[in-house]
């Protein structure tokens, strides 16, 4: 799930960029995927370490009530379906309606980290963290966007 938010956000932010009439935005737009583009990569090495075969011995209730829940996040809040980034970046009618539709991108993924620290190992915890201050700047870059335009 974590991997399709970062495709989808670097789908969107290109699309964005190529929709921008404003320089700065467009290179605003730019940076962000590219850095969504990093996320990427972090996230793919994250999966190249998880056990390619795991049978958990007992069901811990905690671990799959948590697992639903961030389910119905993505699927309701963070658009996890391929391509969802392009038709949503081809749909873009102002750099208002660009900048509104990338600030509740963030502001779900930031929800959606939250709440995969939950069930995540220490090591991995870093950088999730990690993950979730830069998607926050991305947040802040979006916000200052918007009261500049």
């Amino acid at each position: 799930m974590a991997l399709r938010i970062e495709e989808n956000g670097f789908e969107y932010y290109t699309g964005a960029a190529r929709a921008s009439k404003s320089k700065a935005l467009k290179t605003l737009f730019k940076t962000l995927a590219e850095q969504e583009k990093d996320h990427i990569k972090v996230f793919l090495g994250l999966k190249g370490q998880l056990p390619e075969h795991e049978t958990p011995a007992a069901s811990d209730p905690y671990t799959d009530e948590a697992a639903l829940y961030l389910n119905a996040i993505a699927d309701t809040k963070v658009f996890t379906s391929p391509g969802e980034g392009k038709k949503l970046a081809s749909r873009i009618k102002s750099e208002k309606q660009a900048l509104t539709c990338a600030i509740g991108m963030e502001k779900d993924s930031i929800l959606f980290y939250y709440e995969l620290l939950k069930m995540i190992r220490g090591k991995d915890m870093v950088v999730v963290e990690r993950l979730i201050e830069q998607e926050k700047e991305h947040l802040r870059k979006l916000k200052q966007a918007f009261v500049n335009l």
